[in-house]
């Protein structure tokens, strides 16, 4: 194989370089040094991959000219970082509609990478250089490869980081990004949807090179993306404004942007278009998406536990403070407690006509949970709580803590609420009653969360195929 005559045989040659050190290091190309090595080598123009939004750091590769390539019996050369393997294959990103509505999906994706990469501070991670050419030019590279990779390394072309202040780094910018996120979600700035693809774009920049749709791309060029990241080694936007999250070059969300990020693509957008029609029962659906209430009732009554979700994972927050897993806990037992102190018939027998929160968060924020600064009625029993109850809890630590740490406990709180069943039926405004009277159940109703259910909605009656034809 190794003869021309025979045909041409074209293998990779590939040396790593690791370092030599104390802990854990991780190495990075440096792009200026590398761009000048392969214009050395009279490569074509290297595509670059950069770390982040580092503009000097990351990877970069290119293919030798056909005629040069000929002579050489050089094809190709790579030079990149190995820890990409860390989330190769291990991760997938959230849809930007979930990133949009913050939920739990786009926390789930986001906790999956930090997980990941708070493993790898433990590991080291060096370089790679990999050239494509035939057996015959391998082999007569072999002799010398060591020295001059050695040489070449050793040329200011990496930099060297220990891994638990590289990975820390870039575990702490992703968690900012996914609680800032979790503010655009909840504040719905004018460019809610602009900022959303801004995120996303920044946080998969981290762990890969992302292909740009058209709309990030549109984003990205109002705000300088590239001439900044180049000018100042690393990307950031001056014109923020902290309490209103507006910027300045951003644009207000138009419809198509509105449109684009509030759908899927694709399968999952064809099924979600049309969920009724589809019958199949999965481990997931066990009696399709979307069975006929019949169904429901019946079988709540033989086996509820085959369409009941059951939680594997009780951990309700990632946050590296420990605590706030427990704070949870504890500010759930105490508001459990609380609540059903409130039960008094008074409470029932007068029920009242308010606004129905729409979602299951919005139970959780303005019903249960609500913010710092609202104001409770003397006369109602929220005052009492906010007082010597859960609130007092709730609202001092609101007070008391950092946004990183209100933000981790609002998440943690989400998240158990998230796997809770049913919920005392109550309307959004703080001051209203704690219980709503069922007139025809003669006692309290409670509403249900769709997530605790393998179900993706009632569908309409089925038909019955056992009916016997009668002939007259």
């Amino acid at each position: 194989m190794s003869k021309p005559e025979n045909g041409e045989c074209v293998i990779d040659l590939g040396i790593s370089a690791s370092p030599e050190a104390d802990e854990p290091m991780v190495g990075l190309w440096n792009l200026t040094q590398v761009d000048a090595s392969f214009a050395k080598a009279a490569t074509n123009t290297p595509r670059l991959f950069n770390v982040g939004t580092l503009a000097d750091y990351g990877a970069g590769s290119a293919e030798y000219p056909i005629d040069h390539a000929s002579v050489i019996q050089m094809r190709y050369r790579i030079a990149y970082n190995p820890m990409f393997e860390i989330v190769r294959g291990n991760i997938q990103f959230p849809e930007n509609s979930d990133a949009y509505a913050a939920n739990g999906t786009f926390h789930a994706c986001i906790n999956q990478i930090t997980n990941l990469y708070r493993d790898a501070k433990q590991s080291s991670y060096g370089v790679r250089d990999e050239l494509r050419a035939s057996i015959q030019t391998v082999k007569a590279l072999l002799p010398i490869t060591k020295e001059k990779m050695s040489a070449y390394v050793n040329a200011k072309t990496v930099i060297w980081i220990p891994s638990r202040i590289y990975f820390e780094f870039w575990i702490r910018c992703i968690q900012e990004l996914k609680f800032f996120q979790s503010r655009v979600a909840k504040q719905r700035p004018l460019n809610a949807c602009n900022l959303t693809l801004l995120n996303m774009h920044l946080i998969k920049c981290i762990v890969t090179n992302p292909r740009e749709d058209s709309f990030t791309r549109f984003v990205l060029q109002d705000l300088n993306f590239q001439p900044s990241s180049q000018r100042f080694g690393i990307f950031f936007i001056p014109t923020h404004h902290h309490q209103t999250l507006a910027v300045y070059q951003m644009e207000q969300d138009d419809d198509p942007v509105i449109q684009h990020i509030t759908s899927t693509c694709g399968k999952r957008k064809q099924c979600q278009n049309d969920p009724s029609e589809d019958p199949r029962r999965t481990e997931e659906y066990p009696l399709g998406t979307h069975p006929s209430w019949h169904e429901i009732t019946d079988i709540s009554d033989t086996n509820p536990t085959l369409i009941i979700n059951t939680p594997s994972n009780l951990q309700f927050s990632q946050s590296t403070n420990g605590q706030i897993h427990h704070i949870v806990i504890q500010l759930l037992c105490k508001w459990t407690h609380n609540y059903t102190c409130t039960i008094n018939p008074i409470f029932l027998t007068e029920p009242e006509n308010y606004p129905q929160p729409e979602t299951w968060q919005d139970i959780l924020n303005l019903a249960f949970f609500p913010p710092l600064e609202t104001e409770f009625s003397a006369s109602s029993v929220w005052h009492i709580l906010k007082a010597i109850g859960y609130l007092k809890n709730y609202h001092t630590y609101l007070s008391t803590k950092p946004e990183h740490d209100i933000l981790s406990l609002q998440d943690g709180l989400q998240a158990a609420f998230d796997l809770l069943e049913c919920l005392p039926d109550k309307a959004a405004g703080i001051n209203t009653q704690p219980w709503k009277y069922d007139p025809d159940k003669g006692g309290p109703s409670f509403i249900v969360n769709a997530k605790a259910y393998k179900i993706g909605g009632v569908g309409p009656p089925k038909k019955n195929t056992n009916t016997l034809i009668h002939k007259p």
